[in-house]
């Protein structure tokens, strides 16, 4: 009896694990394995770098994004676009470098319940997940320019405190940890 629950729960931990994969990227096939998503490459690039870029569309748009890469770890990109009317787009990407398959899976249904949870409150145009990349495109109407300075203005500063830990050796840990799986 013991063997068949044990066998009955890898059967449903199979499904769950292939359900995540598939449903976060729209799953169609086996096709997409050799599919890349995302900014970083598969195990990021190799020194630390966090940069915040902004400029105006030819619509006149403007938009600013950080990018930040913490080597053998994460990296990170959020961008605001909007118009005077504030009309626009989010995009937040996670990535996560050298993680197991089944960090992987736990990941993508962590961001997946988030989504499900928010998405009454957000209106999403886009999601993905998968091998350790995450990200969503959000878009909104009638934003308060205010609000959206506001998601902006502390990318600087948020670049200060991301190499203020790259130097203080706040993320050596963790990168020890992944490198030894």
């Amino acid at each position: 009896m013991k063997k068949f629950l044990l066998a009955l729960g890898s059967i449903a931990l199979a499904f769950t694990l292939a359900a995540c994969d598939d449903s976060a990227s729209g799953g169609s096939g086996s096709n997409e394995t050799s599919e890349v998503k995302g900014s970083f490459p598969p195990n990021g690039d190799e020194g630390f770098y966090c940069v915040v870029t902004d400029g105006t569309n030819e619509d006149g748009s403007y938009w600013k994004q950080i990018k930040v890469n913490i080597p053998k770890y994460k990296g990170h990109v959020e961008k605001f676009t909007f118009d005077e009317n504030g009309t626009g787009t989010q995009y937040y990407e996670d990535s996560h470098f050298y993680i197991t398959p089944h960090e992987k899976a736990a990941m993508c249904l962590e961001f997946e319940d988030g989504i499900k949870e928010s998405s009454h409150k957000r209106n999403y145009t886009e999601t993905y997940c998968k091998n350790g990349v995450s990200y969503f495109v959000i878009s909104f109407q009638n934003m308060s320019l205010g609000s959206l300075n506001s998601a902006i203005v502390e990318y600087e500063e948020d670049c200060k405190d991301y190499e203020q830990k790259w130097k203080d050796g706040d993320y050596d840990e963790a990168i020890k940890r992944r490198l030894s799986k």
